[in-house]
């Protein structure tokens, strides 16, 4: 297990149907570039993923290289934890074999940014340290006297021609397995707008409960719910 935020992210995550790249390395890949992009001109995924009053971002390739960048400072930089692009493994199958990915869920190999440039990239998934990223960013959140390690947030976001077909468990269960093997991840939160039904049904396959009102408060934002898994 390693904790250094220093570790290399030359490398890559495969599951059953999916490779999922660490965005230090995506950055560079246009058509992941051009996927975030997309998915956040469309209201049908950020109603669903940031509420109705976030409304949609014309971004240009260079801005979301700019979000990305940005991103990669405050998680993978810090905690050596953060995004990863997903991309579907059927239109890729000669990355590697797949005994240990039946045996384990998943496996690390070393990724080469040029042979993963055909893949058919179709989301993102991430952990990362919420109290240096996206609790910063709302007032309303609280500051928690827990370790960072029990404040590791999921998230993650699909076209939505990808809903539906189990994407979501499969990748956040090898990001998370991941986490806990390499990170010393003791706890994952989550937030998901009230009317996400589709989340929060991902959240409970993945072992995650609502944290009961009056329990605790994390980000604090109206119209939300909050959630966590244990270790």
């Amino acid at each position: 297990m390693s904790t250094s935020p220093h570790q290399t992210t030359n490398f890559a995550i495969i599951a059953d149907r999916l490779v999922l790249l660490p965005t230090p390395q995506a950055i560079d890949i246009e058509a992941y570039k051009e996927l975030y992009a997309s998915l956040h001109r469309m209201s049908e995924f950020t109603t669903m993923a940031f509420g109705e009053t976030w409304g949609v971002k014309d971004w240009t390739t260079s801005s979301v290289r700019e979000i990305i960048a940005r991103e990669v400072t405050r998680s993978w930089k810090v905690r050596g934890m953060g995004d990863f692009a997903i991309g579907l493994r059927s239109e890729h199958q000669n990355l590697e074999d797949d005994d240990d990915v039946r045996e384990h869920g998943f496996k690390i190999i070393e990724a080469e940014v040029q042979r993963l440039e055909d893949v058919r990239w179709i989301g993102y998934v991430g952990i990362r340290d919420a109290t240096t990223t996206s609790m910063l960013n709302e007032p309303t959140a609280v500051s928690s006297t827990r370790g960072w390690q029990e404040m590791i947030e999921l998230r993650y976001g699909f076209h939505p021609d990808a809903w539906g077909k189990g994407f979501g468990t499969e990748a956040a269960k090898a990001v998370m397995t991941w986490g806990q093997q390499e990170k010393g991840v003791q706890r994952f939160i989550a937030e998901t707008e009230r009317e996400n039904k589709g989340s929060g049904g991902v959240l409970g396959k993945l072992g995650f409960t609502e944290i009961e009102e009056g329990t605790e408060v994390i980000w604090g934002m109206e119209g939300t719910k909050e959630w966590e898994r244990r270790i």
